[in-house]
C-alpha cells in the first residue's frame, strides 16, 4: 500500500509582532508628518509664494479632503489586491508628489500638489488599522492601536519642532525634501519587511456594485456610523486645532515658529500618554467603557472653547493660555477615543475589514477637512474661528457616541 502523498505546508500566519506594530506605526504616521512638520512654515511660505493665508491653509485643506476621499479606493483595494501591494503603490506616489511639492513656486501649484500627496499618502494609513483588525479582535485591536497611536504620537510632537528647525536653517523647501526621505525610508522597509494578512477567503471583488452594497450594509448599521461619528468629531477638533494655531499663536500672540512646536509638542505629550494608558487598562476595563467615559472630555471642553474663545475675541481679556489649558485635554482625549471606536467598529467585519476602515476614514477626514477649512476661511484674526470649530466638535462627539451607541 503506497503512503499517501504530504501536501504542501500551509503557510504561517503572521502575527501581530512588535517589530510589525512598529511598522504599522511608521505607516500610520504618514498623517501627521504630511500635516505636523511643514505647520510652522505656513506664514514664511505664504509670502515666499505670494499667497494669503487662506492660500497656504487651503493646502492643509487639500491634503485632508483628498486623504479622506481617497480612503473609499484604497480600502476595497486592500480587500481585492491584499494589502501589500496596495500599500507600497500609495508610497511610491507620495515620494514623487513630496518632491514635487519642494519645486512649487506658485500658493495653487503647492495645494494642487498636496492635493495629490494626501491621496497617496492615505493608502498605508487606512490599511495599517485595517491589519491590525486582520490580526487582532476587539479589546486586543483596541490596544494594538493604542500602542501604534503612542508610537505615532512621536511624530506630531516632534515634527513641528523639526519643521521650525529645519525653516531655520535650510528653508521650508527642505521640509518636503524631508517627507521624501522618509516615503522612500518606509517604502524600502515595507516592501523587505511586511507580510500579506488578507486571508485569501476573505478577498472581496473589486466590482461597483458589490462595493456599493458593502458601503450601504456599514451605513444602515446605526453602532457602526455612532462610532464612526464619534471618531470623526474629535478628530475635526484636531484639524481645527491645527488649521488655525499657526496663524493664531504666530501672529497674534508673537509665539515664534520654533516655540510653536514645543506649544504642540506638549499637548501630544498627554496624547501619547492617554494612548500607553488605554493600552495598559483596555483588557481591564473594556473598549466601551473607556470610550462612554472618554466622550465626556470633549463635551465638557468643547463648552468651555466655546466660551472662552468668544469673551477673548471680543474683549481680549482671557489670555492666550487658559484657552491652551483648555484644548490640552480636549486634544489628549483623542488617544482614547479613536483606538476604541475604530477597534468596536471593526470587530464585526472581518470580511471587509478594509471597506470598513476606508469608511471610517472618509469621515473621519473628510468632516474634519471641513471644519479645517472652516476655520481657514473665516480667520479674521482672532481666536474665535478656531474656538468655535473646536467648541463644536468638542460638543457633537458626545452627542454621537450618547445618540447612536448603545450601551453595552
Amino acid at each position: 500500500m503506497n503512503a499517501p502523498v504530504a501536501g504542501p505546508p500551509a503557510a504561517k500566519r503572521p502575527t501581530l509582532t512588535p517589530l510589525l506594530l512598529a511598522l504599522l506605526a511608521l505607516l500610520s504616521a504618514f498623517t501627521p508628518l504630511s500635516i505636523d512638520l511643514y505647520l510652522p512654515a505656513l506664514p514664511i511660505i505664504a509670502v515666499d509664494l505670494h499667497g494669503t493665508a487662506a492660500d497656504l491653509q487651503l493646502t492643509l485643506s487639500a491634503f485632508m479632503i483628498a486623504f479622506g476621499v481617497g480612503q473609499i479606493f484604497y480600502g476595497p483595494a486592500g480587500d481585492r489586491f491584499g494589502r501589500r501591494p496596495v500599500i507600497l503603490g500609495g508610497l511610491c506616489v507620495y515620494v514623487l508628489t513630496s518632491i514635487g511639492c519642494a519645486f512649487a513656486d506658485e500658493a495653487m501649484h503647492l495645494v494642487f500638489l498636496r492635493l495629490f500627496q494626501g491621496l497617496a499618502a492615505c493608502g498605508s494609513v487606512v490599511l495599517a488599522r485595517t491589519m491590525v483588525r486582520d490580526l487582532a479582535e476587539r479589546d486586543q485591536a483596541a490596544r494594538a492601536m493604542s500602542l501604534m497611536m503612542a508610537c505615532t504620537s512621536i511624530a506630531p510632537m516632534l515634527a513641528p519642532l523639526i519643521g521650525g528647525q529645519i525653516l531655520w536653517f535650510v528653508g521650508w523647501r527642505a521640509i518636503f525634501w524631508t517627507l521624501a526621505g522618509i516615503g522612500v525610508f518606509a517604502l524600502v522597509t515595507t516592501y523587505f519587511r511586511l507580510p500579506e494578512t488578507l486571508r485569501p477567503e476573505y478577498r472581496q471583488p473589486l466590482v461597483l456594485s458589490a462595493i456599493l452594497k458593502r458601503f450601504g450594509e456599514l451605513v444602515r448599521h446605526k453602532a457602526f456610523m455612532g462610532y464612526a461619528f464619534t471618531t470623526s468629531f474629535m478628530f475635526s477638533a484636531l484639524l481645527s486645532f491645527l488649521s488655525g494655531s499657526p496663524f493664531v499663536f504666530i501672529e497674534k500672540y508673537g509665539i515664534p515658529p520654533r516655540s510653536y512646536g514645543v506649544i504642540f509638542g506638549a499637548m501630544v505629550v498627554f496624547m501619547t500618554i492617554g494612548s500607553l494608558l488605554n493600552a495598559r487598562f483596555v483588557r481591564r476595563l473594556g473598549s466601551d467603557r473607556i470610550l462612554r467615559y472618554a466622550v465626556i472630555v470633549p463635551g465638557v471642553c468643547g463648552v468651555g472653547s466655546l466660551v472662552l474663545g468668544q469673551i477673548e475675541a471680543r474683549y481680549g481679556t482671557i489670555g492666550m493660555w487658559p484657552i491652551v489649558a483648555c484644548f490640552a485635554p480636549q486634544i489628549a482625549t483623542i488617544s482614547l477615543i479613536g483606538p476604541n471606536s475604530m477597534a468596536l467598529a471593526l470587530q464585526r467585519y472581518p470580511h471587509m475589514a478594509g471597506t470598513a476602515s476606508s469608511l471610517m476614514g472618509v469621515m473621519q477626514f473628510g468632516i474634519g477637512s471641513l471644519f479645517g477649512a472652516a476655520v481657514g476661511q473665516t480667520y479674521d484674526g482672532t481666536i474665535g474661528p478656531m474656538t468655535v470649530a473646536m467648541g463644536l466638535a468638542g460638543i457633537l462627539c458626545f452627542v454621537s457616541n450618547r445618540l447612536l451607541v448603545p450601551r453595552q
